[in-house]
């Protein structure tokens, strides 16, 4: 490359390195900016991918209430897939299985000592949220609540769950029983992870057969988006789940799973107050709206873009040494593809490049080079190394020269350079300065010329 070229790169790297600095300014999308949710903390997941779609307070700590049963059902799945029990074998209700219950919460009356198979209590757990079989099947899979608390607790550590804490296996308030939405989500796709979960919470209406304490029992789901058998109105066709949770203090709960166009999305909508008429009735229930409006939004909002293609190459660095080339390209190490607003576009994001000023050869195609940190809305959103794209040989004729540059310009070898030096000035300065004169004449029986002989005189 001509010199006069790569002035010319270089200038223009500059330009580009400049243009690329982020700069604050308002968010690029405004799908994301017009999406408001009527509750008190609202989440939304690509399970998928993991990728948070939306979050309003979903880090905050809120009250999950009856949700709390789907940690309680992922314990009692996993228990069985350990071999500690089966879905068929038959618990015997104990006697404090109503412990910290009364008739007014929310229960399908499993009375002390009425025997049920596990798989009919996990209906009545999932599906009618009945508070006693929690309670009882608690016992079954830890031999105490306390105990059965205690690795509600521990697993939720393991899902990676942050900011949660639960008290017992149910969901009635306590100060101390807490979650955020973040960490339901996190606890909703492992229980989503057993097709039996997911057969119990997408069902409509279930019956028990007679035990020996009760008749036939029938009921529906809690869940307006699964069935309208118990709120007409609401069904939405794509839903497949999950769980719903209310409390006075803390209102109306509700965690969602949709499928739709090959996506599975999850929802967590915290908070949310009915409207009401006049004269006090409910006339709609808006945990049910917000999580169909939520959950049709992320499924029509959102597409696939590639931010950054490692194709692409992003500059140029000067490289020494070599007579092949006098630079070469760098390109991302590999590509940043990402599920984003469809008004968010590859321009939308600001690049700032650092790359080395430059690179002795031998150069191979990989060697990471640079860095490239993109941004989104004057936020760090990722960084992805930069990479040379080809091979740059090194010249031995070159290395030689730089090899000795390098040994010449040793603080220690110009020392003993200089003494070197100066030694073969003071060898030359003795040689020619100081060296012994030659005598000319002829000496004749020791008398000097003209007969002279020499005498003291007086």
């Amino acid at each position: 490359m001509k010199k006069k070229s790569f002035v010319s790169l270089l200038l223009a790297l500059i330009l580009l390195v400049s243009s690329m600095c982020p700069t604050a300014f308002a968010s690029t999308s405004a799908i994301m900016d017009n999406m408001k949710v009527k509750a008190t903390a609202a989440y939304l997941v690509n399970m998928d991918s993991d990728k948070v779609l939306f979050s309003q307070n979903g880090e905050e700590r809120i009250c999950p209430a009856s949700i709390t049963k789907v940690m309680t059902a992922l314990l009692v799945l996993e228990s069985i897939e350990r071999g500690e029990m089966t879905l068929k074998d038959k618990i015997k209700a104990y006697d404090d299985c109503w412990e910290g219950l009364d008739y007014t919460s929310s229960n399908q009356n499993i009375r002390p000592g009425e025997k049920m198979r596990v798989n009919d209590l996990l209906y009545c757990l999932l599906v009618a949220s009945a508070n006693e079989a929690a309670n009882i099947l608690a016992e079954r899979v830890s031999g105490s609540i306390a105990d059965f608390v205690k690795l509600m607790n521990q697993r939720a550590k393991e899902l990676g769950c942050t900011d949660t804490h639960f008290v017992n296996p149910h969901g009635m308030p306590d100060d101390d029983h807490y979650t955020t939405c973040a960490d339901l989500y996190l606890i909703a796709k492992a229980a989503m992870s057993y097709g039996q979960f997911r057969d119990i919470v997408s069902t409509d209406e279930y019956y028990v057969d007679k035990t020996n304490l009760s008749e036939r029992r029938h009921f529906f789901n809690t869940n307006g988006l699964i069935t309208n058998k118990k709120y007409a109105g609401y069904e939405y066709s794509h839903c497949i789940g999950i769980k719903t949770g209310t409390t006075d203090k803390g209102g109306y709960n509700l965690l969602a799973a949709a499928e739709k166009d090959g996506k599975t999305l999850i929802s967590v909508v915290i908070g949310c107050q009915p409207t009401k008429s006049s004269s006090g009735f409910i006339t709609s229930y808006t945990q049910f709206t917000e999580t169909t409006r939520l959950l049709e939004w992320g499924f029509d909002s959102f597409a696939t873009i590639t931010v950054i293609d490692s194709k692409d190459a992003y500059g140029q660095i000067p490289v020494t040494l070599s007579y092949d080339a006098d630079s070469v390209a760098v390109a991302p190490e590999h590509s940043i593809v990402d599920e984003l607003p469809k008004d968010v576009t590859p321009e939308s994001f600001k690049a700032k490049p650092t790359l080395l000023e430059s690179v002795e050869a031998p150069v191979k195609k990989g060697d990471v080079l640079g860095s490239m940190t993109l941004y989104l809305d004057g936020e760090e959103y990722d960084t992805v190394n930069l990479i040379a794209v080809t091979d740059v040989n090194a010249s031995t004729f070159l290395k030689r020269k730089a090899a000795l540059k390098k040994l010449f310009d040793l603080w220690y070898v110009k020392a003993l350079l200089g003494a070197i030096l100066l030694l073969i000035v003071v060898v030359i300065l003795r040689l020619t300065l100081f060296r012994p004169r030659r005598r000319y004449g002829r000496s004749y029986g020791g008398r000097r010329a003209g007969g002279y002989r020499g005498g003291r005189r007086w």
